[in-house]
């Protein structure tokens, strides 16, 4: 499973959330014998406060739940990937000839002995009733019970996996509801005491910036592909590889076009040639070529965040930057978009807020005491070689600070060039009155 294919069930589950609180049904996606969908619906079924719930807590109990089902949904697809040998041996046995079969055989049925007990599926019952005469016959029974003993493993073991981590977290789950309900009530404070950095974090968050429709809009002209694919010729696939050969890109790539919402996602794929398609021998060259346009900027990106923690923000600047960046993290947690969280001092500290399990970590990150000077240059660095992995391609930079520290060296001042050139935005928030030259290098500077 992709982290694009993750993304797509994830949304699917918030939805089944919001739907069954609302008025007990599930989206069909979800529903049926889906493993997580079913406990979905008991999660909720035994907590029937959450529907009057303040909607504080609802969202807060949603976010954990939703971090809870991306963990599962990393360790199912485990499952899914060390069953891939069996799969592959089983495919080559289903759609083998007779005689192609009676080669496997004994490959067959010694996987099967070792993976399954006589009563699931037994494999030396089959064979001592082989002969010539009656092969193919045995071979069909066999795929059939093979199929449902293996579908039957792959259920039972997520069942016990889903069954093991829930009972964990639901015993957290209230303590860690608790605690991000008043972090958000924080929040929600911070926004009344400094009115002016929500209009900031909507900015930032591409709420409404006035250049997103455009480069929206730019970006689909330029790059949208003519056709989806013309008859390929048989070729053998050699491997997965990325690019935006439309003839040879996977089939699961093509979800992303189900739904307007997530089609921008491919066609910024497509433009940027990270779409997984299938390479055959001597034959990866790329067929459809696009002209780069500047600027192509999507809407509701990454974020990347770097917070002074030097000496000189300590006290109410600490106060403004701690508000600032919850509101940027609540539009994030809000809209599922991926943060990365850098703390710069004398140096630099990174947390990618992306993964699972990272979002109750922010206040322990944060907790460092305000000493020392600033080192603006590590940083950078470090924001620029994040912006460079494909989970943070063109994202909105937002820089928390004095700005008391020096102007970026020139070849870090050229990689932010390079990177605006592409597309991102570098801002900063400069907490008190020093003059920056930042001012003349980021694309917008507010003073507080």
């Amino acid at each position: 499973m992709t982290e694009q294919q993750k993304q797509l069930w994830l949304n699917w589950y918030a939805d089944g959330f919001d739907a069954y609180i609302a008025d007990g049904r599930m989206p069909p996606m979800v529903e049926g014998d889906n493993l997580i969908g079913k406990y979905l619906r008991g999660v909720i079924d035994r907590n029937p406060n959450l529907g009057g719930a303040d909607p504080k807590y609802r969202d807060s109990f949603k976010e954990n739940l939703q971090s809870f089902i991306g963990e599962m949904l990393d360790r199912f697809s485990k499952v899914d990937r060390d069953s891939e040998p069996e799969q592959l041996l089983y495919s080559q046995f289903h759609r083998g000839t007779t005689g192609e079969r009676r080669t496997l055989w004994n490959r067959v049925k010694d996987l099967a002995k070792a993976k399954y007990s006589p009563t699931d599926l037994n494999a030396e019952g089959f064979d001592s009733q082989l002969n010539a005469g009656n092969e193919q016959l045995i071979f069909d029974m066999f795929v059939r019970e093979w199929k449902e003993a293996s579908d039957k493993r792959q259920f039972q073991t997520k069942s016990n996996i889903l069954a093991s981590a829930s009972a964990r977290w639901e015993k957290s789950c209230n303590r860690n509801c608790r605690q991000d309900y008043e972090m958000k009530k924080r929040i929600e404070k911070s926004v009344y005491k400094y009115p002016g950095l929500a209009e900031i974090a909507r900015i930032i968050g591409r709420g409404h910036d006035p250049t997103v429709a455009d480069d929206v809009a730019y970006l689909s002209k330029n790059y949208r592909p003519s056709s989806l694919s013309r008859t390929p010729s048989y070729e053998e696939v050699d491997r997965i590889t990325i690019g935006n050969d439309i003839e040879r890109v996977i089939p699961s790539e093509f979800l992303y076009l189900a739904e307007d919402a997530t089609e921008i996602l491919f066609i910024e794929r497509y433009a940027r040639h990270q779409l997984q398609q299938f390479v055959s021998p001597g034959c990866d060259a790329v067929v459809h070529k696009q002209t780069a346009a500047p600027h192509p900027r999507p809407a509701s990106g990454p974020i990347i965040v770097s917070v002074d923690t030097s000496s000189s923000m300590e006290g109410e600047p600490s106060d403004m930057a701690f508000a600032m960046l919850h509101q940027l993290l609540e539009i994030a947690r809000r809209e599922n978009r991926r943060c990365y969280l850098i703390t710069f001092s004398v140096r630099s500290r990174a947390i990618d807020l992306g993964e699972p399990g990272q979002w109750r970590k922010i206040d322990e990150f944060l907790s460092q005491s305000y000493t020392g000077g600033t080192n603006g240059e590590l940083m950078l660095r470090d924001s620029i070689k994040c912006l460079k992995s494909e989970n943070y391609c063109m994202a909105d930079v937002l820089v928390i600070s004095d700005f008391a520290f020096a102007t970026p060296a020139p070849d870090t001042f050229a990689s932010i060039r390079r990177e605006q050139s592409s597309g991102t935005r570098f801002y900063g928030l400069k907490i008190g009155n020093i003059n920056t030259p930042y001012a003349r290098i980021f694309d917008k500077i507010w003073t507080v």
